[in-house]
């Protein structure tokens, strides 16, 4: 079956959470709580015990999983991509089988090796410095998510790793290049420095995090504070925003990708969701919030 699963199945995740995202911003105080307690995790968890919904979640600190399991793939595919690019290795059949049956036998050969290989070394980083973060540098509270985000999260990482690796020259059947007869542009070196720049600026806010919930290195507090410093000073939600900025770097780097967009795409929506839901928490928590404090764009949103 020539289908492209990848593409539909993000298609799919940006026109539901958009949908879903407006009603419950908008509307939820019509809704049920079936759904609203479904949807919502961490500070925005909804306290109202539902049953059905309840039997469904897992701890949030099972956002560790997301990571463990996005090195282990992103690193195996970008030491096969060194292997098969810069050594003449021959890929194994059935990573031939994995692609076509997620992108579809017909995908086509439209990110050059330089490219695919850039952008798979970059979630590579990227994702061993969110292992680091969930291990070693986040404060879990006991608060619960849906198995359904688990869930997502999980596929998340599966179609983005696929959807780079599925249409880059190397990794197309019978497909021939010749090494380094691509150059990387100037502006897709900029953006791998943005890239790289944004996952830092992300650590750091999630050191901020981490420290409104220590003192003296030690944990003292589970609940949640305002903070002021980094990118604090300025947004609700620079999580969110770097987030966003490390995808779209990646779709510039990759624009040939007829896949990788629609991923970029779920992850602009989900992200925004996930602001304007933060924003509207804080300012409903906390009497004091700064109101010059912008939702997810500096000074402009």
């Amino acid at each position: 079956m020539d289908v492209n699963f990848i593409r539909y199945l993000f298609i799919f995740n940006s026109c539901f959470f958009t949908i879903l995202g407006f009603i419950v911003i908008y509307a939820e105080p019509y809704l049920p709580v079936l759904i609203t307690r479904t949807f919502h995790y961490g500070k925005h968890a909804i306290k109202i015990h539902q049953p059905i919904v309840a039997k469904t979640e897992v701890p949030k600190r099972w956002f560790k999983h997301f990571y463990l399991f996005a090195t282990s793939v992103s690193t195996c595919f970008l030491i096969l991509f060194f292997y098969t690019y810069f050594m003449n290795g021959t890929i194994p059949e059935i990573i031939y089988w994995l692609l076509d049956t997620s992108l579809g036998k017909s995908r086509k050969a439209l990110v050059s090796s330089e490219c695919g290989f850039l952008a798979i070394t970059l979630l590579t980083i990227h994702c061993w410095k969110r292992l680091y973060e969930t291990h070693y540098v986040t404060v879990f509270s006991d608060k619960k998510i849906n198995i359904s985000h688990y869930i997502v999260g999980h596929t998340h990482y599966i179609g983005t790793i696929l959807s780079i690796i599925g249409e880059s020259h190397c990794f197309v059947r019978n497909f021939k290049e010749l090494n380094y007869e691509h150059k990387l542009t100037l502006l897709q070196i900029v953006c791998a420095i943005i890239f790289l720049l944004s996952s830092l600026v992300q650590l750091q806010t999630n050191f901020i995090l981490a420290s409104l919930r220590k003192s003296n290195n030690k944990v003292v507090f589970y609940g949640y504070k305002v903070a002021h410093s980094g990118l604090f000073k300025y947004l609700s939600a620079p999580l969110e925003f770097t987030e966003i900025l490390v995808y779209l770097m990646l779709s510039v780097i990759l624009w040939q990708s007829n896949t990788f967009h629609y991923i970029t795409l779920w992850v602009v929506i989900n992200q925004i969701n996930c602001a304007v839901m933060t924003h509207k928490w804080y300012k409903k928590t906390f009497q004091n919030y700064p109101k010059e404090r912008k939702i997810l764009i500096p000074y402009l949103f």
